[in-house]
């Protein structure tokens, strides 16, 4: 069939057709194949140039700009789709040299291979369905008659083919599952070498010839039983309506009435006898392929008896009671085949068959009980880790204790130090909350009786469900005595002030009156105003202005280009924003307002007033005062004499002047109001929030960046401190630079003493500041908190006291990696959630899953959205010089190559885009010239020029007459602007006629931007573009670049540039010579003044006292210090050199490299995960403080970092630059109440791709299937080792019952049901649970690797099957090799990384491996007896879910038909009351299917007939949904279609060398940490889970850890020491000796394991150490 896609053929890749569509449609990358399938195949020259005419066109596309997909390495995931992506800039610096190397290898490569052959359509016509059919088979069988000369037996075979794609569409899509017909072996030769062949040809022409929107049916099998009957039946019916029925007859004669020319010629015949007498001589008895059907026998289910699953699962009793297997027909009823042959097994090999019940009471990585943090007496080792050496002495353990506090406190001491360098909203310091203990347990708070309303406290305790507030009444309240003397001295010293205020102001006017020029006296009242503190006085403030601007309309009459509209605009500008602050002061005397009514109607302004008097002032305070200073004279005072300045004035219509000038500065308050709630004035959507979070009602936030929801998190913190001692928020972000942001933000913002425990704590996967279950705040990450939830030791103790949990960029839940977690999360809160996002796709589809979540857990949800920006975003590129510039200083002028171009936000029309996304936001300036293109548009239709007339600025904003405009005006008419630019978009060639002339005429410069620049022209040109940054006041700025090493070359870069720049100037400045001659003259006498002060100390009275030696510059001078000419450091950052002395000091104590310490001192920094922690947070607070003031980073600060910037750079292009990353990253610029305008600086991207990222919609939130075979096993645990907390049960009843369990699923509740249960039954076969579903002594393997599923599964089969016994049985007689081999496979299951195709071919490891490299680069394959166990563990879990697709379809799908196409929805017949002989044998000959697609059993796939989880998803039928990844399949490890897996673990392990990983392996640099760290972690928890084995196992169950915090070692040194100089290698702390219950084999492959860390670790922690 065909779709309604149009589908454009272009004959080269290097065309002007494909050029102009790719101009015309901006494709963001091209899906191909990447000709890897040719390089397993040896056909000598035809192979090599099959693959180089594939890799050059790859190469000609990405030369082009265009990203490539690999469509070899796409995999499909859930509801997302992961492939490989080639980078077009990647191979920029490659382009000169290979472009003639590809140009040679295809002109050898075309020479070689055939020239392809084209059938192409005469008529590209689309041919109705109805008569199509008739038209492409006449022309079919015309082709086939004409090109074959006559035969009976062939022409008969071609009737039947025709004959069956006529009778197909009666026939029951249930009926065409048949089984293969065997034919005559002569039959059999004739149809597939001769007459097929040239039948589909003939076919294929017609088809192509016609183009038919539905091409026809085929079904082999359908034919081949339609040809039995006239092989084996020589005297068949004499009827062709008895054989098909009346129905195909009808259209059988249709098809002769077209082709009569054929019949009547006896080519054709449809007649039974005619064809059974040509086909008779092939009759054959019919004798079935397949092997004699297996009879159903059913399987039941393991026994599983648990009171809470028991009730969940009731509905799906009857169904999961029995199950059809085709391997259980020996099996007894009750018993699994390879239950018994494991337990069998591994009883007769003693592997791991212990099968304890596990108690969860632990943490994952060390041996400590996690109900010891919530012991009131004990010490806490912050980061704490597992010990994995021997034993410790008293002495030891000491020590041990007492670094780890020292490194606690000089933690802390960061925390602190980090905290003073943030700040609120409006940029000042964070003023610490401090909150008294209440005295209550949040027990007390939940029995408790609503408190009254009103309340004496100053921040009183909010009630859970608050009254709607009241408005206040106007009447003043009553004083008593008290009161009223505190409101009289406080109005004494109001006076008071005011006086002292006024002297101060006025001395400061005397000082300004003797300074000579105007420019000198702006100077000086800038300094005045930077005086915070006197600034907090309003008259003072008031007073300030007004002279601010009478300088500036002083300035402007003196100003020689008075009369130029820039000019006017400016001062204008000016004045405006400061009157503006005058009125929201609201302290203005009469004569002020005098002055300034005067001013604006001398200017143009006559309309507006807006310093109205201030009804909270009283009139003798202020209004009476004269100004301070006699202002200006711009006006005659008779105001019917001729302007006295006629320059001065606006420079356009008042509308027009605010629109093109005014915009940034407008009101942006969204219905603002006072609320006493919080400290400042919050918009309406704010005070939402406030009131749901004031109800206890979860709310999901959506508002951009710099829109103001950083409070929301804040005051709910607020509102658990003051509601009890106990209750708990949990703080969630997605990173670790964002979490230790938030503690350090508490620490600043909040103060409570507690009895017992702390304020707040952090709990990340690797570190750990205060305990977590003690404290009122805990930040961390989503993984943490799913082990917390789902802790049965927390569950009745911390979990119930959760008050709120706050999910900061909640968007991170569509994440492919780490998304499963965040829906985990939300399904088992206990309490409302605070959802916050700025980039949500689908906020609506989300919401209502969020929301249905959220009630079944009995909480009221509510979606609040908020769409636009406080600050606009103000987007720019610039041009490059394309050859070198020699940067001279920032006192210079910027090179004139290299300048700024703007970016007006709807030039992007000129990609063709018709659907604006809605973030496309517009200043008020780029509305007006809008405006201004489409009237210029619109001039040739009068149409249009009446619709546009409605929407001229002077006519639609005629409403806000008296007033100025504000953000709102602005708003609504940019939204009407669009709304008829996307009326007149969808006219005929709108493109040509619309579209691209207004693109044209806001794109002015872009046609100056480089297309294709090169890194080293990037690299060279980036610091003249910081430079115009810094003139234009534009710093500080964050470069993003995505890949590590970019950041640091970059960093790198700019250092020797300033360096270099410096170096030059100091050789040839005369200036600089004479100061440093003048001091080492000064420090050459120092010996001489020391002598001489000491003299004058001797020989003076004592009485009389010496005067102090004032300090010289020459004190502070430094030749070694950078200039502020050559650096980025902030001018006026308090930090100090000493300071930065001693953060270099500790810098390189913790490995940061030199160059990255020299960038600090220029204010440069680099920021991505792979550098150290302290490097990262002293960035942090140095750009805060602003001394750093360019910071290179990836994607780390994305994410809610507090670093308020006016510039977001993007550098360079990558695919990691999406609608996602591009809004995170965009908004840090410009943050609400600090700026009123960010900047995005587009450097070194193409214009075209520029447009497309503009225009690019943030992604759909899709989600996952949360509920995995591992989580199923961790739920079981949470009820047993809870005894069924309260909190467990609401968890897990609430989850089961939810009508949808995942977002963007289809999956519904009794679905869910059926795969939990089945889940139980294998997790019940792979003794990993009980019959009452407690977890068995396996759990701790499984549950804490549950981010790997199914490796995690696998990893057990293996340990229960014996295969890491056979490897580690040699781990004494050879260590290496043993431990080789235990990586090797641990590799398959933890680190595996597919290679392409192009590695497996023969001699492809020799081309690739760069010379002299160690790396073997191939992961060896598994063992046999490893593939055979995983291979038979496999098996079974299909059984297993094979049991459950069948269930499931058997009790819920038998009555819903499966026979809708999926794509076009076509709806095919499933059922007839056709007696036909031939349709009631298929009928009768029918496979029966329940879980399989009727579609893919035309096939002759069944249910019984697939081998692998990932068929038995692909093929399942309609309204069943199975996803192949929460079904623990192995089918991809087991799998690998030819291809080879990467063994860089392997390979780092053999030779720990980060650079051959890089070059050999293909790790990229930024992921080469990430992935060792995350093998680490699996080894670590490998060893933490067999421990847990051995203690449930040994016979000593008191046996604990000898380092424990608790425990006294009261045996001698001495005899401590020769203990262990016995213990054999690979013993801990934890097992010094083996326990006498461990056989020898489990003991080996523990100790095997703890070697095998311990050497990677040693290897990996070397890297980063």
């Amino acid at each position: 069939m065909r779709l309604d896609i149009p589908v454009t053929i272009f004959e080269v890749s290097e065309g002007d057709e494909w050029a102009k569509f790719a101009n015309l449609k901006q494709p963001m990358c091209m899906v191909c194949n990447d000709g890897s399938q040719f390089a397993t195949l040896d056909c000598g020259d035809l192979t090599i140039s099959a693959v180089l005419l594939q890799r050059r066109f790859i190469f000609t596309i990405l030369s082009n700009g265009v990203a490539v997909v690999s469509l070899e390495a796409t995999q499909f995931r859930g509801s997302k789709i992961i492939s490989l992506v080639y980078e077009q800039n990647l191979l920029l610096r490659l382009k000169e040299n290979l472009m003639e190397l590809i140009i040679k290898c295809r002109k050898e490569a075309l020479r070689i291979l055939p020239a392809p052959k084209r059938h192409r359509s005469d008529e590209p016509s689309a041919t109705p369905t109805t008569q199509g059919i008739d038209i492409w088979a006449q022309t079919a069988v015309d082709d086939y008659f004409q090109a074959n000369p006559p035969d009976t037996a062939n022409d008969a075979l071609f009737a039947v083919f025709l004959l069956h794609l006529i009778v197909l569409p009666y026939i029951p899509i249930g009926d065409r599952s048949q089984k293969p017909v065997a034919l005559h072996p002569e039959l059999e030769s004739q149809l597939r070498d001769h007459v097929m062949p040239k039948l589909f040809d003939a076919f294929n022409r017609g088809l192509e010839k016609h183009g038919v929107q539905r091409r026809p049916d085929v079904d082999g099998r359908i034919f081949l039983n339609l040809l039995s009957v006239f092989t084996n039946h020589p005297v068949p019916d004499k009827s062709l309506v008895g054989l098909l029925g009346r129905g195909p007859v009808d259209a059988v004669e249709s098809v002769k009435t077209a082709l009569q020319q054929h019949v009547e010629a006896g080519r054709l015949s449809f007649s039974p006898a005619v064809l059974s007498g040509a086909l008779g001589r092939w009759q054959h008895d019919e004798v079935d392929s397949l092997p004699p059907p297996i009879e159903d026998v059913p399987l039941r289910l393991l026994p599983f008896h648990n009171e809470v699953f028991d009730a969940c699962l009731k509905p799906i009793h009857f169904a999961s009671e029995v199950a059809p297997s085709e391997i259980t027909a020996t099996t007894s009823p009750g018993r699994s085949s390879f239950v018994d042959d494991s337990e069998d097994r591994s009883q007769r090999s003693g592997w791991f068959t212990n099968t304890t019940t596990f108690t969860d009471d632990q943490h994952w990585h060390s041996g400590r009980k996690i109900t010891e943090g919530f012991k009131e007496k004990r010490l806490v080792l912050y980061g704490e880790r597992r010990d994995d050496d021997r034993p410790l002495t008293k002495e030891q353990l000491a020590f041990l204790r007492k670094r780890k506090e020292r490194a606690r406190q000089r933690l802390m001491t960061d925390i602190h130090r980090h905290a003073a360098t943030l700040t609120g909203a409006k940029g000042a310091p964070l003023q610490r909350l401090v909150i008294p203990s209440t005295k209550r347990s949040i027990k007390d708070v939940a029995t408790q009786k609503e408190p009254p309303a009103q309340s004496t406290s100053k921040s009183p305790t909010l009630p859970a469900n608050p009254k709607p507030r009241k408005e206040p009444k106007s009447q003043q309240p009553k004083l008593n005595s008290a009161e009223k003397l505190r409101q009289r001295i406080k109005e004494e010293k109001a006076v008071k002030t005011l006086s002292e205020s006024e002297i101060w102001w006025k001395q400061q006017l005397a000082q300004m009156e003797k300074l000579p020029t105007l420019e000198r006296k702006a100077e000086y009242l800038g300094r005045v105003q930077r005086n915070a503190k006197r600034m907090e006085d309003s008259w003072l403030r008031t007073e300030t202005l007004l002279y601010q601007v009478h300088l500036g309309v002083s300035q402007w009459i003196v100003d020689d280009g008075n009369g130029e509209p820039r000019v006017q605009a400016r001062y204008c500008v000016n004045i405006l924003r400061a009157v503006l602050e005058i009125h929201s002061i609201g302290v203005a005397s009469d004569p002020a307002r005098n002055f300034v009514r005067s001013l604006l109607e001398t200017i143009g302004l006559p309309d507006i007033d807006i310093l109205k008097p201030s009804s909270s002032i009283k009139p003798t305070e202020t209004a009476k005062k004269l100004l301070t200073f006699q202002p200006a004279r711009f006006a005659h005072r008779d105001r019917s004499k001729p302007a006295l300045y006629p320059f001065l004035r606006l420079p356009s219509h008042p509308i027009d002047f605010q629109l093109e000038h005014y915009g940034v500065y407008m009101d942006r308050s969204m219905d603002g109001q006072v609320d006493a709630r919080v400290s400042f004035i919050p918009d309406a959507w704010q005070r939402n929030v406030l009131d749901r979070l004031d109800r206890r009602e979860s709310v999901l936030v959506v508002a951009p960046t710099s829109a103001g929801k950083t409070f929301i998190s804040y005051y709910a913190m607020e509102q658990v401190l003051r509601e009890s001692d106990d209750g708990v928020l949990v703080y969630v972000a997605p990173t670790k630079p964002l979490v230790n942001q938030i503690v350090a933000e508490i620490s600043a913002r909040f103060e409570k003493s507690l009895k017992s425990g702390t304020v707040w704590a952090e709990h990340t996967r690797d570190w750990r500041i205060h305990e977590p279950h003690k404290c009122q705040i805990l930040v961390t990450v989503p993984e943490m908190l799913a082990i917390m939830l789902l802790s049965p030791a927390l569950a009745a103790r911390w979990v119930p006291r959760l008050r709120w949990i706050v999910l900061d960029e909640i968007h991170t839940i569509g994440q492919q990696d780490g998304g499963a977690v965040w829906e985990q999360l939300i399904l088992f809160a206990p309490c409302p959630i605070i959802g916050l996002s700025a980039t949500i796709g689908n906020p609506e589809e989300f919401s209502r899953w969020l929301e249905s979540v959220q009630e079944q857990h009995g909480f009221k949800y509510n979606l609040i959205q908020h769409k636009h920006r406080y600050s606009h975003l103000r987007k720019f590129t610039y041009t490059m010089s394309r050859e070198p510039i020699e940067f001279k200083g920032f006192s210079s002028e910027p090179p004139p190559d290299v300048k700024s171009i703007y970016i007006h936000p709807m030039s992007v029309l000129l990609s063709g885009t018709r659907v604006l996304p809605e973030d496309l936001a517009l200043e008020s300036g780029d509305c007006l010239t809008l405006f201004q293109a489409m009237w210029s548009v619109a001039d040739q239709s009068p149409e249009k020029r009446d619709q546009l007339a409605k929407l001229n600025p002077r006519v639609f904003f005629a409403q806000a007459h008296g007033r100025l405009l504000n953000q709102r005006d602005v708003l609504d008419y940019e939204a009407k602007l669009k709304s008829l630019l996307a009326d007149w978009s969808k006219e005929a060639e709108a493109y040509k006629r619309v579209l691209r002339p207004i693109g044209e005429a806001l794109s002015q410069g872009h046609e100056l931007c480089e297309t294709m620049p090169t890194q080293g022209r990037i690299y060279a040109n980036l610091i003249h573009v910081l430079h115009d940054l810094q003139r234009r006041d534009n710093l500080p700025a964050i470069l993003f670049n995505f890949d590590r090493h970019d950041c640091e070359e970059m960093a790198k870069h700019l250092m020797y540039e300033l360096k270099n720049a410096e170096r030059r100037w100091k050789e040839s400045s005369p200036q600089w010579q004479t100061k440093l001659a003048k001091w080492e003259a000064w420090l050459a006498a120092s010996k001489q003044r020391q002598r001489a002060s000491e003299r004058a100390k001797k020989t003076k009275p004592q009485d009389i006292e010496i005067p102090m030696d004032t300090k010289s510059w020459e004190d502070s001078f430094d030749p070694d210090d950078p200039l502020p000419e050559f650096s980025f450091a902030g001018p006026w950052s308090t930090y100090s050199k000493s300071e930065m002395e001693e953060d270099i000091e500790v810098l390189k104590g913790v490995g940061v490299q030199l160059w990255a310490m020299e960038a600090l001192k220029l204010g440069i920094a680099v920021h991505h995960a792979g550098m150290s922690r302290k490097y990262r947070n002293l960035v942090e607070s140095l750009f805060r403080v602003g001394f750093l003031r360019v910071v290179i980073a990836t994607g780390t600060l994305a994410l809610g970092i507090n670093m308020p910037i006016k510039t977001s750079i993007f550098v360079g292009d990558s695919v990691y630059l999406t609608a996602l990353t591009y809004r995170q990253c965009a908004g840090r610029a410009g943050r609400r109440g600090m700026d009123l305008l960010g900047n995005v600086v587009f450097y070194g991207i193409q214009i075209e791709r520029i447009h497309r990222i503009m225009t690019s919609k943030v992604p759909p939130l899709t989600g996952n299937m949360p509920l995995t075979t591992t989580l199923s096993l961790r739920l079981c645990n949470l009820l047993h080792g809870s005894q069924q907390a309260p909190t467990a049960l609401n968890a897990i009843n609430s989850v089961l019952r939810l009508p949808q369990l995942s977002l963007s699923s289809e999956i519904v509740r009794d679905e869910v049901l059926h795969h939990l249960r089945f889940s139980i039954d294998y997790l019940r076969r792979t003794n990993l649970l009980g019959v009452k579903g407690e977890p068995l002594i396996m759990f701790p393997l499984v549950a804490h690797l549950y981010h790997t599923e199914p490796s995690n599964l696998a990893l057990v089969a293996l340990l229960q099957g014996g295969v890491l016994h056979s490897i580690c049985d040699s781990i004494d007689l050879n260590p290496i090799d043993t431990k080789r081999n235990l990586v090797a496979v641990l590799s398959h299951l933890f680190a595996r990384r597919v290679l392409p195709r192009l590695y497996s071919g023969k001699g492809a490891l020799e081309r690739l491996r760069p010379a002299k490299s160690p790396s073997r680069i191939i992961l060896p394959p598994l063992s046999p007896d490893a593939y055979r166990t995983l291979s038979e563990h496999n098996r079974q879990i299909l059984e297993t879910f094979r049991c459950y697709a069948r269930s499931y379809a058997l009790q819920y799908l038998s009555e819903s038909p499966d026979n809708t196409l999926p794509l076009s929805k076509e709806i095919l017949l499933t059922s007839t009351n056709s007696e036909a002989s031939f349709i009631a044998t298929l009928r009768r000959r029918a496979v029966q299917v329940d879980a399989t697609s009727s579609f893919v059993a035309n096939s002759g796939v069944t249910d019984s007939s697939l081998k692998t989880v990932t068929d038995l998803a692909r093929t399942a039928r309609a309204g069943l949904h199975l996803d192949k990844n929460a079904i623990p399949g192995l089918d991809e490890l087991l799998a690998l279609d030819g291809r080879v897996v990467n063994g860089y673990i392997l390979d780092y392990f053999t030779h720990g060398q980060v650079n051959a990983l890089i070059e050999a392996n293909w790790v990229r640099r930024s992921d080469v940490w990430f992935s060792l760290q995350e093998f680490s972690l699996a080894l670590a928890t490998l060893q933490t889970g067999l421990e847990h084995y051995m203690k449930a196992t040994a016979s000593d169950p008191n046996l604990e850890s000898e380092s424990s915090d608790e425990e006294e070692d009261d045996t001698d040194e001495s005899e401590n020491a020769s203990e262990t100089e016995d213990l054999e290698p690979g013993v801990t702390s934890t097992f010094p000796v083996k326990p006498a219950s461990i056989t020898v084999g489990d003991w080996k492959v523990y100790r095997a394991v703890v070697l095998t860390k311990r050497e990677f670790d040693e290897k990996f922690k070397g890297m980063w150490a």
